[in-house]
């Protein structure tokens, strides 16, 4: 073969492949240059300019010794690095030996930060306690925190990253606590982690988890447990803490903080794993627990939240993936304590306030323009890779005997609520919520019990609550804020409340269902622990309220006994209006941000609908209402008594009727109470009542000053009922009523308030058994006049008063008020009746006057009335003599009448009127009259003959006690009054003797009318009251006189209350007082000079009445005269030692007293002191002794005895010289008697006195 085909040419390169070579090696060329500037110039940089950044981040002075850094392996060494303590003779704060990270090249790709390796070598940490929660690295926290008027960042994404072998070896913490001198040191530490990674990524794991150190010489190990060569790599490390009571350590918890730690034990038993996986993790579960832990108010001191023990169960907590899976969550007797304070803010909120208060500024003064480059990086980053949220699953959390209480100073009264054994369950708790959280509790609050179930999750709630017997007590501080009275009661409910989250197009609903609701016993009580108000029992069943529908609905309401007290008193102010406290209105400052949020915030949907009220059933049973009002004239009492009410399908949303019965029973005082009872229908909107109203026996008079405003009667009783149908309507004009039936008046008593002389107020004007009116047939309609008929009326066992006085006007005539009598109102009262009299007014200025009161004038239509069994008292004094006619069996018709006149001309009814005068004499009236025409027009004559008085004996029996044994009485009367107003009248009446009987045995009454008769009659026992009669209208010629039983009722009213009184102006004279007693001076029983001059008017008295007898009592009283009776007993032992010293010739001789000289005084007052038994004075010899004249009387005085024997005489002494003086006046002795002597206790301003009598028998 050639030599050639052997050895063939070798093939030359492309050009291409030359250039990629060249380009390579100048790549490379680069590389290595840029290795070698970054390891000869990163090194001094990064010291330099790490001095200079933690420096000035930090405010202390920063060290760094040696820098290295491989930029081939990217890894970086620090060496020596030192932060300076708070003075240069501390020394250092900070010391790190060597800091060493070890980077990889995915920390470029994944733009985060991905480290292979950090280490760690000894480092030095010096801490010292300066005292009160402070400590010298305090300066450092506060620089790294920022300033407190510092925008605050946005937050964005948490920084990714991915540490791995994590090694930190042979650290030192060195705590010096300088207020106590102690020293607590954490000496060699190691700690390694294998991995810390919120991203995947995969490195090689060189170390296991530890952690070691030495504590104040304690050494402590944690166990590992690790499997290199599975597939996962795990590796597990034991944590166990044991009783680590926190008292020791609770000094120096940070004075920083709102709340402060007293005390805590802590146990733990952890397992840690490590797994590198696809996905690496780090796992954490076991057991956390707190026992006997306390936190107090660092401001107050008081205790805030304390708790027997807090059990956490941890099943698989990932705090790289942000998942927190809990087995069960155990508290145990915790005791929660919230406050408010006096200005209304929570102790908790305040606290936390001041701690993140700089916060919240910070975050609202951020804007977009004060957030820096790497803010905006960190934005972006986030928007790219969205940060997982936190996921949290709880399999169970149970509250066991828990307390929670409130204390609220906010309140004028502080209030304090207590909730004990609070018990609460909740399982399967996850956050976000992927299910509803079923729990349920309970708890006591109080005497009451409550018991709750339910689930809920962020977007709906549903809870089942039962409250049994709760006090409203518990409320009264809330109450007592706007109630003056005490509120008192128990509560028991059992509802369900339902709550949805606002939507986009739907606001927060909130339903609650009340199975059913009980008040008991509800009461509000006064100061007077009376009450005022009170329900005996409150139930509301199926009831139903929808925020969203803005409805609510009750299935069935029912009161049971309620009962109240209504008073208004004389100012119109009811006593409710007192119950409620004045609330200071104080405007609420509305700050920049309140404002654009309120203008910001849209009114939901249904914010202007309105709320909608229905009820399927309200009862109300036993109900009492007790009225008292003091505004009107007089004052109004009236009760309620047994009042029923039900209501059935009731809707403020429906035009349809709904049914209404009522009854009750009303009750005046003692009457018997009367009866109300209605059946019907009734309506909102338009209003409207219509049915069937029953009314027996109703006090009238109780409510009369309502409406008797404009009358001068007082209604004493009267009994209204009436059956029939009433229409009430609301019409565009205005309210229509139909009122239809049959109505009575029954026991009506009325009395007159004029004051018109001689009609006497308060007289009984009025009576009358029954009226009864049949047919009654009333219409109001707005513009039309009011229609009034009665078909039939019958009236029976009345009575009347009838007085025409001196100027021809009968008082019926005066029932009506004048304009300057009617009652002034003011307030509102005045207010509205301007308004009405204004609208009147303006119409008027449109129409005539006339023809409008003509137009709308009611039209009174009446049928025939009967009068049974009626009693008229008529009294005339238009005539002289003034006579007084008791006409009693009266019976009489009236025929039809109407208010209505024919052709100008009132029509006048047929009137027929029989009966009795007095009760012997026969009554008859006849003539016509119209009751509705005005002014009044009537022509009438009445004929009384032979009245004899005799047949009075009866009442005068009665009264008096005393028949009348003879007597006789004769009238005649006519009156006629023109429609010009003009009376004409003529009267006659005729008195004659009058004589009574004996005594009646028995009789209610005994008056001394013999003794008036006698002290009237002349010496011939002859009465004489005839007056002549005269006058006439146009011409009246009158004298009063008085009405001849008057008179005499006046006279034995007299005689028996003052008999000397009507004796003395008998003879024009006056002192009748003085005429029946004879005064005396104190202790004696002589007659002076006034007394003698009484007993001679009495004499002459006495013997101008022959029938007349004087009985004379002589009376004393030891208590008023025993020291004067003394000192007459001694006068009269002086008198007599005088006596005894005088000649017995001379002493008979003598007509004049024998009186004692002051000269003679003392001589004979020591012979009585002589003569006396009794101890005196002696001298030494044993004699008597001489003694003063005042001493003599002294001793003499207290000797002397006075006593009720002697008292007794004394008085008889007194009777017997005031009788004996008067039969020295020429009185004959049968006459004149002597009464028993009386010893009296003496009253205010008694005088000794003998007392006289006068009798006819």
């Amino acid at each position: 073969m050639p030599t050639d085909q052997a050895n063939p040419t070798p093939t030359r390169k492309h050009p291409l492949t030359l250039i990629w070579l060249r380009r390579g090696a100048w790549a490379l060329v680069g590389l290595l240059l840029l290795w070698l500037l970054s390891w000869l110039s990163l090194p001094p940089l990064l010291k330099s300019q790490a001095q200079i950044r933690l420096t000035e981040l930090l405010g202390r002075q920063v060290t760094v010794g040696q820098v290295d850094f491989r930029p081939w392996s990217l890894e970086l060494s620090v060496s020596d690095l030192a932060v300076a303590g708070v003075d240069a003779a501390s020394g250092p704060q900070l010391t790190v030996a060597r800091l060493s990270i070890d980077m990889e090249l995915q920390s470029l790709l994944r733009l985060a930060p991905v480290v292979d390796a950090l280490v760690l070598d000894s480092p030095r940490l010096n801490l010292t306690h300066t005292g009160e929660g402070r400590y010298d690295v305090d300066d450092v926290l506060a620089r790294l925190a920022g300033p407190e008027d510092a925008p605050a960042p946005t937050p964005a994404e948490p920084l990714r990253f991915a540490l791995y072998n994590l090694v930190l070896s042979d650290g030192v913490v060195r705590f010096t606590d300088g207020p106590r001198n102690q020293v607590h040191q954490l000496s060699r530490l190691q700690l390694s982690v294998p991995f810390l990674s919120n991203l995947d990524s995969k490195r090689e794991v060189l170390v296991s988890p530890r952690l070691a150190f030495e504590l104040n010489g304690s050494q402590f190990d944690s166990s590992a447990l690790a499997t290199p060569f599975a597939q996962t790599r795990k590796t597990d490390a034991h944590l166990v803490v044991k009783d680590l009571d926190l008292a020791p350590y609770l000094v120096y918890w940070p004075a920083s903080l709102p709340v402060r730690l007293r005390s805590a034990v802590l146990d733990a038993d952890l397992q840690l794993a490590f797994e590198q996986t696809d996905q690496t993790a780090v796992k954490l579960s076991g057991q956390l627990s707190a026992r006997q832990l306390q936190l107090n108010s660092a401001r107050s001191g008081a205790e805030l939240l304390a708790f027997e023990r807090l059990g956490i169960q941890l099943k698989d907590v990932r705090p790289l993936a942000r998942q927190v899976q809990l087995g069960r969550i155990e508290l145990t007797q915790p005791h929660l304590t919230l406050r408010r304070n006096h200005a209304g803010v929570l102790e908790l909120m305040t606290l936390v306030a001041e701690k993140s208060l700089g916060k919240v500024s910070k975050s609202e003064a951020a804007s977009p323009s004060s957030i820096g480059a790497a803010g905006q990086k960190d934005i972006k980053a986030a928007a790219a890779a969205p940060a997982t949220p936190w996921q949290l699953k709880v399999d169970e959390l149970l509250l066991q005997d828990g307390e929670l209480t409130w204390l609220d100073a906010a309140l004028p009264k502080p209030a304090q609520l207590s909730v004990k054994s609070l018990q609460l369950q909740a399982r399967a708790l996850a956050w976000p919520f992927s299910q509803a959280l079923p729990f349920e509790g309970s708890a006591k609050l109080a005497s009451a019990s409550l018991q709750f179930k339910g689930s809920a999750t962020d977007q709906v709630a549903e809870v089942a609550v039962q409250l049994s017997e709760l006090p409203l007590a518990l409320a009264a501080p809330y109450v007592g804020v706007y109630l003056q009275p005490k509120l008192d009661g128990r509560l028991s409910t059992d509802l369900t409340l339902n709550w949805r989250a606002a939507r986009a197009t739907q606001a927060t609903s909130t339903r609650v269902q009340l199975a059913q609701l009980s008040l008991d016993k509800l009461a509000l009580t006064g100061d007077q622990k009376a009450a005022l108000a009170s329900i005996q029992q409150l139930q509301l069943a199926d009831v139903l309220m929808d925020t969203q529908a803005r409805s609510v609905h009750f299935g069935s309401v029912k009161l049971s006994q309620p009962s109240t007290r209504l008073v208004r008193d004389v100012a119109g102010r009811w006593m409710y209006e007192d119950w409620f406290k004045v609330q200071p209105s104080a405007p609420q400052p509305v700050t920049a941000a309140a404002s654009t949020k309120t203008a910001k915030t849209s009114k939901p949907p249904s914010a202007d609908k309105p709320w909608l009220l229905s009820v399927d059933r309200l009862q109300l049973e036993q109900g009492k209402l007790s009225l008292l009002d003091r505004a009107p004239a007089q004052p109004v009492r009236l009760e309620l008594s047994d009042l029923s009410l039900q209501l059935k399908k009731l809707s403020t949303a429906s035009r349809a009727p709904f049914d209404i019965n009522l009854s009750t029973r009303l009750r005046h005082r003692h009457t018997e109470p009367g009866k109300l009872t209605w059946r019907g229908s009734g309506a909102v909107s338009p209003l409207a009542l219509k049915g069937e109203l029953v009314a027996e026996r109703l006090p009238l008079h109780a409510v009369a000053p309502y409406f008797l405003d404009s009358l001068n009667v007082a209604l004493l009783r009267a009994d209204a009922g009436f059956k029939g149908r009433l229409n009430l309507a609301q019409q565009p004009s205005g309210l229509s009523l139909r009122v239809t039936g049959d109505a009575r008046l029954d026991d009506l008593q009325a009395r007159s308030l004029a004051q018109t002389e001689p009609f006497v107020a308060a007289e009984e004007l009025l009576r009358w058994k029954s009226l009864s009116l049949s047919g009654v047939d009333l219409a109001l309609a707005p513009g039309v006049a009011t229609q009034v008929k009665v078909a039939g009326t019958v009236l029976s066992d009345f009575y009347a008063r009838l007085i025409l006085n001196k100027e021809g006007r009968l008082n019926l005539q005066d029932v009506m008020k004048k304009t300057d009598q009617a009652p002034v109102n003011t307030g509102q009262g005045a207010s509205k009746n301007v308004a009405l009299a204004s609208a009147p007014a303006v119409s008027a200025a449109t129409s005539s006057p006339a023809s409008v009161s003509q137009a709308l004038a009611p039209v009174i239509q009446f049928g025939p009335i009967s009068l049974l069994q009626g009693r008229i008292n008529f009294t005339d004094h238009f005539i002289q003599p003034n006579y007084t006619a008791d006409l009693s069996e009266l019976v009489g018709k009236l025929s039809a009448f109407s208010s209505q006149t024919a052709a100008g001309e009132p029509q006048l009814a047929d009137l027929e009127l029989r009966g009795r005068a007095e009760g012997s004499a026969t009554l008859e009236v006849l003539g016509k009259i119209n009751p509705l025409v005005q002014p009044m027009v009537l022509d009438i004559q009445g004929k009384v003959r032979d009245l004899e008085l005799a047949p009075l004996s009866t009442y005068s029996a009665r009264y008096a006690g005393y028949g009348i044994e003879r007597g006789k009485l004769s009238v005649d009367v006519a009156y006629k009054v023109q429609p010009d107003g003009q009376l004409t009248a003529s009267n006659q009446l005729v008195l004659n003797q009058l004589r009574f009987g004996d005594a009646v045995p028995g009789a209610t009454r005994s008056l001394p009318v013999k003794l008036a008769v006698a002290l009237l009659a002349d010496r011939n026992g002859v009465i004489d009251l005839n007056v002549p009669i005269s006058g006439s209208l146009n011409d009246p010629q009158f004298r009063l006189m008085p009405i001849v039983f008057k008179v005499i009722g006046n006279l034995i009213l007299r005689a028996v209350t003052a008999p000397f009184s009507l004796i003395a102006n008998l003879f024009g004279g006056s002192g009748g007082e003085e005429l029946s007693t004879v005064s005396f001076d104190a202790g004696s029983a002589l007659l002076n000079e006034a007394a003698k001059t009484s007993l001679d008017k009495v004499a002459k008295v006495l013997q101008e009445r022959p029938a007349l007898k004087m009985t004379v009592v002589g009376t004393a009283s030891l208590e008023a005269e025993r020291e004067a009776y003394k000192r007459q007993q001694l006068q009269a032992l002086v008198l007599g030692e005088k006596r005894r010293a005088l000649p017995a010739t001379q002493v008979q001789a003598t007509a004049t007293p024998i009186t004692v000289s002051v000269e003679e005084y003392p001589q004979l007052l020591k012979r009585v002191y002589r003569r006396g038994d009794f101890p005196k004075p002696r001298n030494l010899i044993g004699l008597t002794k001489d003694i003063p004249v005042e001493e003599m009387e002294a001793l003499l005085l207290t000797h002397l005895d006075a006593s009720e024997s002697a008292m007794q005489a004394l008085a008889l002494k007194r009777g017997v010289v005031v009788r004996d003086y008067l039969a020295s006046q020429k009185l004959p002795p049968e006459r004149l008697f002597l009464g028993a002597a009386k010893a009296v206790s003496p009253e205010a301003k008694w005088q000794p006195r003998a007392e006289l009598n006068l009798a006819t028998d």
